[in-house]
């Protein structure tokens, strides 16, 4: 199962259109290379709250084929508390697979011509995911609350070493044996120091996973994932008067719960420089990460503008290439950027090399052809998950747990539009300095034998 998400497409939208940069011709302001109007982004949602609290969110289209059902709860890895690193990750896998026969729900859905089924535990939230054909909503929904109902104390311990197991191999797949992998959990170490819930990530280390116990896990679904602490966003082709009877019968008649507090953290490091050995790799990276505690939302909007931006100021020259985002959750954000540079570039180089981009965000207002480059490819992330009827489901849980009704949605998806380049300017200048890391990852792999010939 996946425990991040959203990067792929932001990533391959900025390639594709830092394409477009140098073809954006200047003009009098950004509003007038804008392709999209508030209509582009109208999403018809019914929003219901039911009595034990569950925040329903019902999504029609009848030009789909399918329905999705995303399930999500404030159940991400800074709930697990100290020395319970994975626990949330753990308990996912333990819930979407189910334990029994009569609770393999994935087989289940398989069976009946599942187009997509996934969990995913991120910092803040968990997710339960399934697409089915419109016929199979009602499956799709009995799943959604079986789960929650009867699952939780039909977990044993066999089922948890198996999964256990799973993830220790999830983690050797996604960080142990990929480049730059392990540079990624040194991240987490360094910049969210113990006691901090992500000081292992979200994955969790092996000696934190072994000491998690049957009761850790039990007790962790019973106190987070109950309706109260939930959304359920449904989004394809269905009847929502037919879609809402499901909904009661199935969700409706579980207990509430309780909406689960925002856990406190401990404050950032103080800033540090480290160096980590990358054996997979060959070629330099330097990583500089914030941790951004009490961001202001529309903080969070500039910054992940400014991220867009910094990706369009090198398009892969001299061997260099540069990675930013920004990941936005409750209470906080991370902001990184990673810059990779050519084999033999000395560590203080790249340094030199990172601070110099940086400071091309935080000391002066980008020229406006980069801004109107970064706000196309945001319309353009946004306008592909609106069109995917799994991704509009993960959009409307998402705006929910993190935004709340109180904006609208049409104005949450199109707010990078506002920004202007100084404000960005501003953002960046206020919060992208110490405290940061900056993490050097320095191959130890022999030189590129194309190198050594030349």
């Amino acid at each position: 199962m996946k425990w991040i998400h959203g990067r792929a497409i932001r990533s391959l939208l900025r390639a594709t259109v830092a394409l477009l940069v140098p073809g954006l011709a200047l003009a009098a302001g950004i509003e007038d290379h804008r392709r999209t109007t508030r209509e582009s982004f109208s999403v018809e949602v019914q929003r219901t709250v039911l009595p034990n609290g569950l925040v329903v969110l019902l999504s029609p289209d009848p030009n789909a084929s399918s329905v999705a059902v995303w399930m999500s709860f404030r159940a991400g890895a800074l709930y697990e508390g100290k020395e319970h690193g994975g626990l949330a990750h753990l308990v996912e896998h333990l819930m979407f697979t189910g334990t029994t026969r009569d609770t393999n729900y994935a087989a289940l859905l398989e069976q009946r011509r599942a187009r997509y089924i996934n969990a995913q535990t991120g910092f803040d939230t968990m997710t339960f995911e399934a697409v089915v054909p419109a016929e199979e909503l009602p499956l799709a929904l009995w799943v959604a609350g079986d789960r929650l109902a009867t699952l939780p104390p039909r977990i044993g311990a066999a089922a948890l070493e198996r999964q256990r197991q799973v993830i220790l191999q999830e983690r050797a797949l996604r960080d142990v044996d990929v480049p730059y992998g392990l540079v990624h959990e040194r991240i987490f170490k360094e910049l969210y120091a113990a006691p901090h819930p992500l000081h292992s990530g979200v994955i969790g280390s092996p000696d934190e996973l072994a000491a998690i116990t049957l009761d850790h896990v039990r007790r962790f679904a019973a106190e987070y994932l109950v309706p109260a602490n939930g959304v359920l966003a449904v989004a394809g082709r269905f009847d929502p008067v037919v879609a809402r009877r499901l909904v009661d019968q199935e969700l409706g008649r579980l207990p509430a719960g309780r909406p689960a507090p925002f856990p406190a953290a401990p404050p950032p490091i103080d800033p540090l420089v480290r160096q980590q050995a990358e054996p997979l790799s060959r070629l330099p990276r330097v990583t500089l990460a914030w941790r951004l505690p009490a961001i202001t939302h529309q903080d969070a909007a500039a910054l992940e503008l400014g991220a867009m931006l910094l990706t369009f100021l090198t398009d892969g020259a001299w061997g260099m290439g540069i990675g930013a985002d920004l990941e936005e959750y409750t209470g906080e954000s991370l902001f990184t950027m990673e810059l990779t540079v050519p084999y033999d570039e000395k560590a203080s180089a790249v340094a030199q090399d990172a601070s110099a981009f940086l400071r091309m965000l935080t000391l002066r207002e980008m020229p406006l052809e980069l801004m109107t480059a970064a706000n196309l490819a945001l319309d353009r992330s946004v306008l592909f998950a609106l069109d995917s009827v799994g991704w509009r489901a993960q959009v409307l849980a998402q705006h929910e747990l993190r935004v709340g009704p109180e904006i609208e949605l049409t104005d949450e998806l199109t707010r990078h539009w506002r920004l202007e380049g100084g404000q960005v300017r501003d953002v960046a200048r206020a919060y992208l300095k110490e405290p940061h890391l900056v993490l050097h990852a320095r191959p130890t792999r022999p030189r590129p034998a194309r190198a050594e010939r030349e």
